[in-house]
Formats: C-alpha cells, sequence, structure tokens
C-alpha cells in the first residue's frame, strides 16, 4: 500500500479501512519476516488513527477487532506448535531413513567382500561368525543359503512385555516393535496425523478470517511461510518418497521401478487432506464469532 493510499485513509477511510491499517501495522510489528516489513505507520499516525474512533459504533467495531485479532494470533500460535511438532516427526523419520540406507550400503559392502570368497562353505562360515557380532540399530542380522549375510529390518522378536507396557514372567508374545520397519511406518502415521491436523486447523483459521472480513496480508503470509515449512519434502531422495512411482524420474527402470513401493515411507501427499471433523471441532470450539 503506497504512502498516498495510507494518507488517504488516515483522512476519509471507513471505520473498516482505518482498522484494516492498525491491524495490518500491529501484525508487522509481531512477526519477524526475511527480509523484513515495514511499519505502515509512524507512531504519531498510529495514534491519531486510534484516536479516530470515539462514537459508539466505532469503538465496539473497535472492540470486536481486537477480539479478530487476538483469536487470529492465538491459532497462529498453535499452528506453530503444530508445525515444530510435524518438523520433529520429519526429522525422526528422516533419520530412520538415514539409518536404512546405511544398513543397505553395509549389507552389500560386507556382501562384496564375501563374494570374493569363493568356496560357498567357507563364505558361509566366516559369514556366520561375522553376524554374532553385527548388532545394528532396529536389524536382525543372519546368513543366506549362499553365505551372504541378510540384514533384516523386518523381522519379529519374542518379548516379555505385553502391549501395554506390563512384564510378564510367564508368557512372551512376538512382536515387530523393535524392528526399523515397525518404527518408520509408526513415526511415518505420527508426521501424517499431525500434517491432516495443521491443515484442518489451517483451514478453519482461513476461512474464520474471511468470514470475519479480518483478512490481513501479514497474517495471511505466516499461514504461508509455515504451510511451505510442512509440504518441504522430508528428505531430498526420490528413493524414498511416496508420490514418486521411480526410484529416480529422470532415468527410469522399468523392472528395477516396480520394487519402489517397498520404499516409499514418507506420508502420501493424496492422504494429507482436512479432517472434517478436526475442522469443526476447532473451529466451533476455537474460532466461535460472537
Amino acid at each position: 500500500m503506497s504512502k498516498k493510499d495510507i494518507s488517504k485513509i488516515l483522512t476519509e477511510g471507513s471505520p473498516k479501512q482505518r482498522l484494516m491499517i492498525i491491524a495490518e501495522n500491529i501484525a508487522r510489528d509481531r512477526y519477524i519476516f526475511d527480509p523484513p516489513k515495514e511499519p505502515l505507520l509512524t507512531d504519531k499516525e498510529f495514534n491519531a488513527l486510534s484516536e479516530s474512533f470515539k462514537t459508539s459504533q466505532e469503538i465496539k467495531l473497535w472492540n470486536k477487532w481486537k477480539e479478530y485479532d487476538r483469536t487470529v494470533v492465538n491459532t497462529i500460535t498453535n499452528l506453530q506448535g503444530l508445525m515444530f511438532e510435524v518438523k520433529m516427526h520429519y526429522s525422526n523419520l528422516r533419520g530412520y531413513i538415514l539409518v536404512w540406507n546405511s544398513i543397505e550400503n553395509t549389507e552389500l559392502l560386507v556382501n562384496s567382500v564375501l563374494h570374493e570368497i569363493k568356496d560357498k562353505k567357507e563364505r558361509s562360515k566366516i559369514a556366520k561368525a561375522g553376524a554374532e557380532g553385527i548388532k545394528l540399530l532396529f536389524s536382525k542380522t543372519t546368513t543366506d543359503e549362499e553365505g551372504y549375510i541378510d540384514i533384516k529390518i523386518d523381522f519379529e522378536r519374542n518379548t516379555w512385555i505385553d502391549e501395554e507396557g506390563v512384564r510378564h514372567k510367564e508368557k512372551q508374545r512376538k512382536t515387530k516393535e523393535f524392528s526399523l520397519w515397525y518404527v518408520m511406518n509408526n513415526v511415518k502415521k505420527e508426521a501424517t496425523a499431525s500434517v491432516i491436523k495443521f491443515l484442518s486447523w489451517r483451514k478453519a483459521l482461513l476461512d474464520y478470517m474471511e468470514e470475519t472480513g479480518f483478512n490481513v496480508r501479514t497474517y495471511k503470509d505466516m499461514i504461508k511461510m509455515m504451510t511451505e515449512q510442512i509440504n518441504t519434502p522430508i528428505i531430498g531422495w526420490y528413493k524414498y518418497l511416496s508420490e514418486e512411482d521411480k526410484f529416480n524420474p529422470r532415468t527410469p527402470h522399468q523392472r528395477l521401478d516396480k520394487l519402489k513401493s517397498i520404499y516409499s515411507v514418507t506420508p502420501v501427499k493424496s492422504e494429507l487432506e482436512v479432517d472434517e471433523e478436526i475442522y469443526n471441532y476447532y473451529k466451533n470450539s476455537f474460532l466461535k464469532d460472537e
């Protein structure tokens, strides 16, 4: 908005136009951007504009917009908390993906050395001896019938602890909870749930701003900035991205790409949609325009 437009609104603008400039000025002072947003008003202009609301109707509208501002800022704070929660899940999943990648490379490296041992019995003997000492995170190391190392990330293990965390003395159960595959998919579910909640709260806030006419640009820019961070890929390798159906879209490999689904462990973008129940609950509980 140009200085000329601001000056005109200061002298001739409707109460709503004046309130919009005040709200935008407050929003710019509240949040930090890169590059920074300059204030629309000087302190003198801000005070003059604030004091221009004199009639009972104007004061009522002023108080109403203060309530809108408080509600929007509270929800942006809530969205920031959700954004950091999502990024935490993204970081955890990225870490497990890197562990998986390291496990695969370790298996490949070891087996390339074992391949130089042509005697199958000797190779198997060395592989079994090596497997006994390998304890990689959330994995189980075994050998196959050809005498090569097989590091599994999807396996069952016995435990004395039940699903409720209670330890038993006489009865064990089989579980995949100690496998990397289980852990990764569990984090994937948590990340998906957090993103859906973020998108649902976000839509509720944007609809509230539209319905009340409180369309402050800086607040919308904050929402956009957070959304962009949510949409940032978890990892830069196509191999693990669920929305990709090829290991490398630039160099497709028909036979190899049939295995791509095995590695799709990031949240599925088509599933990241607004949940109407979450949307309605947040809007009706926290965004009421009374």
